[in-house]
Parts: C-alpha cells; sequence; structure tokens
C-alpha cells in the first residue's frame, strides 16, 4: 500500500497490489530412459519453477546423424 505525504498531513492509504516475483524455471536433471517394446519412456524430476508454474517441456533427441529433433 502506499500513503502520499504533504506539509498539510497524509492522504489514505491506498488499495493492497499483489505482484509475482517470478524468475526463469532451473534447470532440469539430466532424465532417465527405458526402453518398452518399441517405445522409448523418459522420465525427470520437475524442477524448481522458481515463481510461476512450468506450463510445458521440450525434449530434444539426437538421432544418428547427429541432428536434433523435437
Amino acid at each position: 500500500m502506499v500513503q502520499a505525504r504533504n506539509s498539510y498531513g497524509l492522504s489514505a492509504m491506498s488499495n493492497e497490489v499483489t505482484i509475482i516475483c517470478a524468475t526463469v524455471p532451473s534447470t532440469p536433471a539430466v532424465p532417465t530412459t527405458m526402453n518398452l517394446l518399441d517405445k522409448v519412456v523418459f522420465d525427470w524430476d520437475e524442477p524448481a519453477s522458481n515463481g510461476l508454474p512450468i506450463t510445458s517441456y521440450t525434449v530434444l533427441i539426437r538421432g544418428a546423424d547427429n541432428q536434433y529433433y523435437e
């Protein structure tokens, strides 16, 4: 809240304001992988969100050609 002051006195207090102080999320830990028939299952621990929920992840897979694929 904010209150102004001059030589005549103090104003009424302003309304309360809520702000979100957030930063980028922490780096995820290295994922673990498991082969399951014709699939590969990835698992990792959720990193610290640092103030706001994490809304998505991007998983990159390096192919035999050394190119990364999403």
